[in-house]
Formats: structure tokens, C-alpha cells, sequence
């Protein structure tokens, strides 16, 4: 006796079927071909390109005054504004103390190049004595401490603070000058920068480039 025969049944996919089929794969490799852009795009790639973007404020504020000396705590502060790191590669900071004239005098010409002009009338201040000074490069400079950086991540901030003591008598106005060289970190090329001290015996940072450089130069009253 034979055995039954056994009967296979193969079934033809439609074309409505094949097209479904078509999305569905296409579905899929987009999604896989997003999923890529969002990783290395969006998280790789881009931060690259980005610029930074930060401030340098300096504020200052005013303790007691004990025995005629006026303690004044300098907040020397980088704000990250910008979608990537940055880094503090050298710094420098200088506290004078200035003296104030008697009388008027003037007037005495600020400026006087041909896309800025000024006259001051009012009471002259000069710088009579150094206060304070520092410079640093850091990680991020040539010949930089390697184990001292300064990485300010995405929208936040960090400060360094200063205890400075003014004979309130001798010096009734400080004039507190800053240099900061800041990157994007991390900082490549390293910057390339060194410290120098000026005649009057101040440290300076002293470099040929001047990407990434701010300067300020900020006064304050003694209040009494």
C-alpha cells in the first residue's frame, strides 16, 4: 500500500503585500538612518562646529572696614552661554591702588584716533602702587601646569574669589585689570602664551595671538 502523497501549499504574496512589505523595510532603515543622525550628528559632530560663547565679568564687593582698611572680595567670574566647554587656558589679574588729585585738571585727551575721540575734565586718578598680582597659564597654554585647568561646562558658571586689603586713606579708588585667554575645550592647539612682568612690576600675559583674549579694566570707589 503507497504512502499518501503529501501536498505543499505556497502561497504568492500579492502586489498590495509586496508594496507593504517595501514600507515597512524603508520604514525601518529610516528610522535607523535617524536614529544614526541624532547620534553622531547631533551629539558628535555638531559640538565640533560650535562656537563658544561666554562672558568674563568682574564684580566686586565691599566688607568691613577694620582699623582704616577696607577688605574688598574680587569675584572674577567665566559665564558659559554657549552649547559647548570651555576652558580658562592662562589668566592674569592686577590690583592697584590709585591716588586722587586735588583739583581738577584738563582737559586731558582719553583718546584721539579717528574712530574715537574723548576729553576728561573731571579730578585726574593715577596708579601710585601695585596691590595684587598673578598670572597662570594652565593646561590649555604652551608650557601650561598639565594638572590645572579651569572647564566650564555648557550654560553655567564658575568664579575664582580675591580677599584684597586697601588702606582706605592711602588709596580711595582700586583699578583691578584682568586677561583671560578662553577656548573651547578641549584647547587644540594649545595657546600659545607666556608671563611677563611689566617696569612697574605687575604680571601680564604676553602672546602674538590674540584670538580668544579679553581684557577688562574695571575702577572702584573705596566706600567709607
Amino acid at each position: 500500500m503507497s504512502e499518501p502523497r503529501q501536498l505543499h501549499v505556497h502561497s504568492v504574496p500579492t502586489r498590495p503585500e509586496n508594496w507593504r512589505t517595501i514600507v515597512e523595510i524603508v520604514a525601518i532603515l529610516a528610522a535607523g538612518l535617524w536614529a544614526l543622525y541624532t547620534f553622531v550628528y547631533e551629539q558628535r559632530i555638531k559640538p565640533l562646529s560650535a562656537q563658544a560663547s561666554f562672558a568674563v565679568p568682574t564684580e566686586i564687593s565691599q566688607g568691613p572696614t577694620i582699623h582704616g582698611v577696607a577688605f574688598l572680595t574680587i569675584h572674577k567670574r567665566l559665564v558659559n552661554n554657549g552649547d559647548v566647554p570651555i576652558d580658562l587656558a592662562a589668566e592674569s589679574l592686577t590690583v592697584y591702588g590709585e591716588k586722587v588729585a586735588t583739583a581738577m585738571q584738563g582737559p586731558i585727551s582719553e583718546s584721539n584716533s579717528p574712530y574715537h575721540r574723548a576729553l576728561r575734565y573731571d579730578v585726574p586718578r593715577h596708579v601710585e602702587k601695585i596691590l595684587y598680582t598673578a598670572a597662570s597659564l594652565r593646561e590649555g597654554a604652551i608650557g601650561g601646569n598639565p594638572n590645572a585647568n579651569f572647564v566650564v561646562p555648557p550654560h553655567s558658571s564658575n568664579a575664582e574669589d580675591y580677599l584684597i586689603a586697601v588702606p582706605v586713606k592711602e588709596f580711595p579708588v582700586v583699578r583691578i585689570r584682568r586677561e583671560d585667554y578662553v577656548r573651547k575645550s578641549p584647547v587644540v592647539p594649545k595657546v600659545n602664551v607666556r608671563i611677563v612682568q611689566s617696569s612697574l612690576g605687575e604680571y601680564t600675559l604676553s602672546s602674538k595671538d590674540l584670538f580668544g583674549e579679553y581684557d577688562s579694566d574695571t575702577e572702584y570707589p573705596i566706600k567709607q
